[in-house]
């Protein structure tokens, strides 16, 4: 089968997802079951032997590939390797031969199979990670008198029942094992937001896996602050677990340089364009930064390539595929802790529209990244524009769990992440679920957390060791273990004030829960009401009193939206100014082109510029002035504007920067802004302006709003 046929093949035989149909996918299923009976004749070895995209990143799978195993599964068909998946002896298998599994056959076997199908291999493949049992796996507090959570120089409240727990020799990624990963995030990357927020998920038993946090901003500076800061609590609490600020691999790299950076993170992708998009580099390139750090943390998901404009013509599912043969390539040649986050939900409605869709492709993710041999964790989430409300999120959540066996899942305070607005699992979720699959956090973080008087032998977690005088107390151990030395009384007051401040702000800490680990009723009323909130922000409109008074000087444009349901739903729409409106910017030109540009979008929340905007643009304009910047003197306001949109505004001006203030996704509870700042021209001063300007020329910040 000639490449583009086999390609053609490939799309065709997925599972109906909206962002397929963005590469030439059907709503035919008639169509879709034709393709997928073709897919499953195709050999192995023809599959091994063509190029769906000739870019590093199949060079990269070429050299992972082990030949004598390729050499030896060559002649199966899609359809017999299925069959041999779903014997008895389809794991022993999997183990033996997946190095010579080439990424694509590998997404072929996963189109051909049912969600049921599906959640047999994903049941029976699990890839351990080696036990760690020297790192940070004290059982002592560096001083013994020190009790976390009622008192000073206390016994145990669990006593001897510790000893007769069997749960031992429980590892990440072991079949016994289900973990989570504290996303402690703040949208002002501040400190206090993030210590409360991870000391709150380890009295849930959460953080066995990794602290990953997603920082507001990315500069090299916060980057070392926080990396400092989350090392401070690993070290302090003597965790057995990992840390990570989630910045991309080379600004780590930077940071690197001056404090210790435990795990690397890199987003990956199933292309060379869309990798270089999010980074600037070929897999070589990351391969090779990746070298420097003791673990790498890599996260994927589906829909990020073909929203981007860099699938090549591949369907999701292979895309999938290829980032996960990327991370098994640099796994294999650095030989690094490793694991792998699958981000679903995480793009919107151009990618998934339903919950069935998100948990197909849950299920699709979790196999495909077992076939490779990496430990697995999902990210089962969904954005506000999905429409897939709370409570049928957490279903969907339950539901996977069962059926995927994914190695951990993501856990925030609250369901709604305060920094990146959109729905995940929270704190209080994981001991349900954990009791629902009857897997354990690892044995190493159970014994930790016994010891911090946290939780049970058994890892349950007692209501008493939940709420703000849990957290309160943890926080008191943690200042002592610094040095402190006030009072635990006292340090415990000062917790318990700083967790009440963080929920006069809306955060989820400190409420504890209810019977089977059920939200309390102000914490589901919270959780909706910043649903309501975020439907309502999707929808509002620019108020053009509040622009007039941020902005004398302006030009209200449009993108090829015709309206605001295809600007949610096809986001390319949003990407391009119409072709009037195009010609009206360009007669804003002037002798002196501007070294800034300064636009302003609605975004996903024209609300957030309605109310932010006035407090913001002024002082930008005057303190650009006062550095004798030139900035264009006519803003560009833009309906229905993406990201994108300012790149078209920039290559329209030929601008030198653009500075593009826009709604941020809804979802925080809060009407908040991101300014993207876009360098017009490279180190040579060459304009690169484009429409498809990779996303590496822009460095963003978000969280911006006006404190009152």
């Amino acid at each position: 089968m000639a490449p583009a046929d086999l390609r053609r093949t490939f799309v065709l035989a997925s599972e109906l997802k909206e962002g397929d149909l963005l590469v030439g996918g059907t709503r035919d299923d008639r169509v879709r079951q034709e393709a997928k009976r073709s897919l499953a004749a195709v050999r192995l070895g023809e599959i091994s032997a063509t190029a769906l995209v000739d870019d590093g990143v199949s060079d990269a799978l070429d050299r992972s590939l082990n030949a004598e195993s390729l050499a030896e599964v060559s002649a199966l068909t899609v359809a017999r390797l299925k069959q041999i998946l779903l014997s008895p002896a389809g794991a022993d298998w999997a183990r033996r031969y997946r190095d010579g599994l080439r990424s694509e056959a590998i997404a072929a076997v996963v189109k051909v199979m049912t969600d049921s199908e599906l959640s047999s291999v994903a049941r029976a493949i699990f890839n351990p990670l080696p036990d760690e049992p020297a790192r940070l796996n004290g059982s002592r507090l560096r001083s013994a008198a020190i009790r976390p959570s009622f008192g000073e120089a206390r016994p145990s409240a669990f006593g001897a029942e510790a000893a007769r727990w069997s749960g031992e020799g429980t590892t990440v990624g072991s079949p016994r094992h289900f973990g989570s990963r504290i996303q402690p995030n703040s949208p002002g990357d501040d400190e206090d937001d993030i210590l409360l927020s991870i000391l709150e998920g380890l009295t849930y038993g959460c953080g066995d896996v990794i602290i990953g946090l997603n920082p507001a901003s990315d500069d090299v500076e916060t980057i070392v602050r926080l990396e400092d800061l989350l090392r401070s609590v690993v070290e302090r609490l003597r965790l057995p677990t990992r840390y990570c600020v989630l910045s991309d691999i080379v600004k780590q790299s930077r940071a690197r340089a001056r404090t210790p950076v435990d795990v690397g993170f890199q987003s990956l992708a199933g292309t060379s364009r869309a990798l270089a998009g999010m980074v600037g580099l070929d897999v070589d390139g990351v391969l090779d930064l990746a070298r420097g750090f003791p673990g790498c943390y890599f996260e994927t998901g589906q829909g990020s390539a073909v929203t981007n404009s860099a699938a090549e013509g591949v369907d999701m599912v292979t895309l999938e595929a290829r980032a996960y043969g990327v991370a098994r390539h640099i796994r294999r040649q650095t030989g690094r802790w490793t694991i792998v986050n699958d981000v679903a939900g995480f793009i919107g409605p151009e990618v998934f529209r339903t919950a069935e869709q998100l948990q197909r492709a849950c299920l699709e993710d979790v196999v495909m990244a077992k076939l490779h041999g990496l430990t697995m964790g999902l990210d089962v989430c969904a954005t506000f524009h999905m429409g897939i409300e709370p409570e049928a999120l957490q279903q969907t959540t339950r539901r996977i769990v069962e059926l995927a066996a994914p190695a951990y899942l993501m856990a925030v305070a609250g369901n709604s992440d305060p920094m990146l607005g959109y729905l995940t699992t929270s704190f209080r979720e994981h001991p349900q679920l954990r009791r629902q699959s009857g897997r354990h956090i690892t044995t190493a973080m159970r014994k930790r957390l016994v010891a911090l008087d946290v939780v049970a032998p058994d890892g349950e977690v007692p209501p008493a060791r939940t709420g703000a005088q849990a957290t309160a107390s943890l926080y008191a151990v943690y200042m002592k273990e610094g040095g402190d030395r006030r009072s635990i009384d006292t340090l415990r007051e000062e917790g318990a004030s700083k967790i009440e401040r963080l929920r006069a702000r809306g955060y989820d800490l400190g409420y504890g829960h209810e019977a089977g680990y059920a939200a309390p009723t102000v914490v589901v009323a919270r959780t909706r009401a910043i649903y309501a909130q975020a439907r309502h922000a999707l929808y509002a409109a620019l108020d053009a009193g509040a622009v007039r008074a941020a902005s004398p000087h302006h030009l209200r444009v449009a993108t090829t939206s015709r309206d605001r349901e295809e600007y949610l739903a096809h986001p390319r729409s949003g990407e391009l100014i119409r072709e009037d409106d195009a010609e009206r910017i360009v007669a804003l030109r002037a002798s002196r082109l501007p070294q800034v540009q300064v636009v302003i979008s609605d975004g996903l929340n024209a609300s957030a510029v309605n109310e932010n905007l006035r407090e913001v643009l002024p002082p930008l304009r005057k303190e650009l002035a006062a550095a004798g910047i030139h900035v264009g003197e006519i803003d560009v306001v833009i309906q229905n504007g993406r990201v994108r949109a300012g790149y078209h505004v920039g290559a329209l001006l030929d601008a030198g920067v653009v500075v593009h203030l826009i709604g941020e996704r809804p979802g925080t509870g809060l009407d908040t802004l991101s300014a993207y700042l876009t360098y017009g021209r490279d180190r040579a001063g060459v304009s690169r302006w484009s429409p498809d300007l990779d996303h590496a020329a822009t460095t963003a910040s978000g969280g911006v709003r006006v404190l009152l």
